[in-house]
């Protein structure tokens, strides 16, 4: 298989160029299935709202871009009021360019901006139980189970869990008060 990262593919941040082929990985078949407890996105102006209305108190969002052609996203949210230290990703990654490299390379994108701007000592995400890749690709990068979410999403007459997997980091935030 053709490993992306190495054809050209860069990473940069998320701005208005990107919101229709965003729609498109959004709204994919697979992602639909595997990484959204949501239906599909009727309009870009519906996804925009939803990615602008992530309750965090930063976002750093960017995107894989091939050819001119966004294929990959991926959002770091650094949480609030007294979880400063942590934050939530997401990662989507175009059907036709998964397991090319493409995951892996935004998820280190955002580990580094974890690391070295936010200074985060937690950073977790909720995976569905059988997005085996997704799974793999986060144990990778040194992300542990932390927990199961039984029957958390509704697909077709069933049911799928999730799991809550984090990353700890040894970064030492400000200190607190005693």
């Amino acid at each position: 298989m053709d490993d992306v990262v190495n054809d050209g593919m860069r990473i940069r941040l998320r701005d208005g160029r990107d919101i229709a082929d965003l729609l498109a990985l959004f709204n994919e078949a697979r992602f639909l299935r595997y990484a959204s407890a949501r239906g599909p996105f009727a309009s870009s102006a519906e996804l925009e709202a939803w990615l602008s209305g992530v309750s965090c108190s930063k976002r750093y969002e960017i995107v894989a871009v091939l050819a001119g052609r966004t294929i990959g996203f991926a959002g770091l949210y650094v949480m609030g009021e007294g979880l400063e230290h942590s934050g939530w990703i997401l990662i989507g990654v175009r059907e036709e360019f998964q397991a090319r490299g493409v995951g892996a390379r935004l998820l280190k994108t955002l580990i580094g901006a974890a690391t070295v701007v936010f200074a985060l000592r937690r950073v977790q995400l909720t995976v569905f139980g059988d997005n085996d890749p997704a799974i793999k690709l986060y144990r990778r990068f040194g992300f542990e189970i932390e927990g199961r979410h039984r029957e958390f999403v509704r697909r077709g007459e069933g049911f799928i869990d999730g799991y809550t997997m984090a990353r700890l980091s040894d970064i030492r935030g400000p200190a607190q008060a005693v």
